[in-house]
C-alpha cells in the first residue's frame, strides 16, 4: 500500500478532502453550567506559554510543539484543586469541545481541548498521529451521502506516503507534555490523565494506545473512530503495524494500556455522519460501517494478545441510541469517567 518514491499532495489538499481534519477555533463558550455562572474568570486569552491557569474558561498558546505550536482550549472550575484529575480532549472533524463543560463542573476535574491548525496537519499528521508523511490520494471519488456525511473511495493502490519510524515525530508525545505543563501552572499533583477523542480524535487515541503505550495516560477512549491500524505487525500501515518499527515487546505493553473503543450502536453505515474512506481492503478487513470496523478491530486486538501470550486490558463499549454525535458520545465518555474506579 506504501510507496515510498511519489509526489506530495498538490492541488487536491488531504485535509480539504477530509472536510476539515481540525477546526480552526474549538473554543469553550458562555455555557449554562452553574460552576461558571456570574464568573469574572470566563474567556481568558493567555498568550503564550502562561505561567499560571485562572478558573474559568480560556485559551493559551504552547510555542514548543507540534509544526507551529497548538492552541490548548481550558475550562479549570472553581472546585478544581491539586488532587482532581485532568482530561485531554482530542476533536475530531468539524467539532469544538464546549461539550465537556458540564462534565467539568460535575467531576471537578480540568478539561483541556488541543487545537491543532488545520494548515499544518493533514490526515497523515493528524488522523494517523504523524506515523506517515506525504499521503497522496490517487483518483479518489468523493461522494456527500447525507447532510452531515461524506464518503471517499479509491482503490487500496492508490494510496500512497512515507513511513516515519522515529516516535519523536509522531504527534502522541504532545499529550504528556500538555499535561505536565498542565500539572505545573496548576500545582496539580495528579500522575495521570484521562484523554478522549471522537472521530478523527478516536483514530488519533486508538493509535496512541499502540504506538505510545508507556505515555502517562490513565484512561483512553477512542470513539466512532472512522478507521483503524490494526496491531498486526504483518500487514502494512496504515491498516497495520508493519515498518513501524514496533516490537511484540511494545505490543504487549500496548495491550496492557487502559483503552477503551467507545461505538455509537447507530455509527454503522455511510450516512450516520461524518466522514468514511473506502477501500477495498479496508471494507473486507474491517467492514464497510464504523461500528463493524471497531468491532473486527477490538476482536482482531484481543486475538492478538492472546497470541503472543500479553495481558489485554482494553474495553469496547458500544452506546445504545447513539449516531455519529459528537455529544452524545461525550455524555457517555464523562459518565464512564465519573463512574470510574481506580
Amino acid at each position: 500500500m506504501a510507496d515510498k518514491k511519489f509526489r506530495r499532495l498538490s492541488s487536491c489538499s488531504i485535509a480539504l478532502s477530509f472536510v476539515l481534519l481540525v477546526t480552526p477555533s474549538l473554543a469553550f463558550g458562555q455555557h449554562d453550567a452553574s460552576c461558571f455562572d456570574g464568573t469574572a474568570a470566563v474567556n481568558h486569552a493567555l498568550g503564550e506559554n502562561p505561567v499560571n491557569l485562572p478558573a474559568g474558561v480560556g485559551s493559551f498558546h504552547l510555542s514548543n510543539l507540534g509544526a507551529a505550536g497548538l492552541t490548548v482550549h481550558y475550562a479549570r472550575p472553581p472546585s478544581f484543586s491539586s488532587s482532581s484529575q485532568i482530561l485531554l480532549v482530542i476533536p475530531g472533524a468539524g467539532r469544538n469541545s464546549d461539550a465537556w463543560i458540564d462534565a467539568a463542573c460535575a467531576s471537578d476535574t480540568l478539561v483541556a481541548a488541543l487545537g491543532y491548525p488545520e494548515e499544518h496537519y493533514d490526515f497523515a499528521a493528524y488522523n494517523m498521529g504523524g506515523t506517515i508523511s506525504n499521503l497522496q490520494f490517487d483518483n479518489p471519488s468523493f461522494s456527500r451521502v447525507s447532510e452531515t456525511a461524506t464518503t471517499i473511495t479509491l482503490d487500496d493502490a492508490d494510496i500512497r506516503f512515507d513511513v516515519v519510524a522515529n516516535p519523536s515525530d509522531w504527534l502522541f508525545g504532545d499529550f504528556d507534555r500538555v499535561f505536565e505543563y498542565l500539572v505545573h501552572i496548576t500545582g496539580s499533583e495528579a500522575e495521570t490523565y484521562d484523554i478522549f477523542g471522537h472521530s478523527a480524535g478516536g483514530q488519533i487515541l486508538h493509535r496512541f494506545a499502540i504506538f505510545a503505550p508507556q505515555s502517562r495516560a490513565r484512561v483512553i477512549i477512542a470513539a466512532n473512530s472512522g478507521f483503524y491500524t490494526f496491531p498486526d505487525l504483518s500487514q502494512a500501515l496504515p491498516t497495520g503495524l508493519q515498518g513501524a518499527g514496533l516490537s511484540e515487546a511494545d505490543l504487549s505493553q500496548g495491550f496492557g494500556a487502559q483503552l477503551v473503543l467507545m461505538m455509537g450502536a447507530l455509527d454503522n453505515d455511510d450516512q450516520a455522519g461524518g466522514t468514511l474512506l473506502h477501500t477495498p481492503h479496508i471494507d473486507r478487513s474491517q467492514g464497510r460501517g464504523r461500528l463493524d470496523r471497531g468491532l473486527r478491530f477490538f476482536e482482531h486486538s484481543r486475538d492478538e494478545a492472546e497470541r503472543i501470550e500479553a495481558a489485554f486490558n482494553w474495553q469496547i463499549q458500544v452506546i445504545d441510541g447513539i449516531g455519529h454525535n459528537y455529544r452524545a458520545m461525550s455524555a457517555a465518555a464523562a459518565d464512564y469517567l465519573m463512574n470510574l474506579t481506580d
